[in-house]
C-alpha cells in the first residue's frame, strides 16, 4: 500500500470508529507514543490521552467530513461536529502524522470557549 493510501486508511478508521462510539477501537489507530495537542489539552501518550478521547466520543452527537487531504504520512481534516448545547455544531481542523500504521501526532484546532462551559458542568 503507499503512503497516502495507508495513511488515509488510518485517519478514515480512526474517524469513523471514535464518531460511532466505539473509542476502544479507534484507540487501536494510535501509536504508543502519541503526541496530541488540543485547545483543551496535550498528551504525550495515547494512553494519556484514551479518557479526553473516550469523553469526546460519547458526547458527540455526529460529526461528519467536510474535506480530508492526505499526502504521504500526513492527512488534514475539516469537519463539522454536534455537540451538546452550549456547543452546538461547530467545524474542528485536525492534522496527522502517521507512522507504521498509527496516528503518532494529532493536533486538532477550534474555538474552545463553548466547549469549556461544556465540560464545567
Amino acid at each position: 500500500m503507499n503512503a497516502n493510501a495507508d495513511t488515509r486508511t488510518v485517519v478514515e478508521g480512526y474517524f469513523s470508529a471514535w464518531v460511532n462510539k466505539r473509542p476502544d477501537d479507534a484507540y487501536k489507530w494510535l501509536a504508543d507514543n502519541l503526541v496530541f495537542i488540543g485547545p483543551t489539552g496535550r498528551y504525550t501518550s495515547a494512553a494519556e490521552f484514551q479518557p479526553a478521547l473516550n469523553r469526546f466520543s460519547a458526547m458527540t452527537k455526529s460529526a461528519k467530513v467536510i474535506e480530508l487531504m492526505v499526502e504521504g504520512d500526513r492527512a488534514a481534516m475539516l469537519y463539522e461536529c454536534e455537540l451538546p448545547e452550549p456547543v452546538g455544531r461547530i467545524h474542528i481542523a485536525s492534522f496527522f502524522r502517521v507512522a507504521h500504521g498509527k496516528i503518532c501526532w494529532y493536533e486538532t484546532l477550534f474555538d474552545p470557549t463553548n466547549f469549556r462551559a461544556l465540560l464545567s458542568r
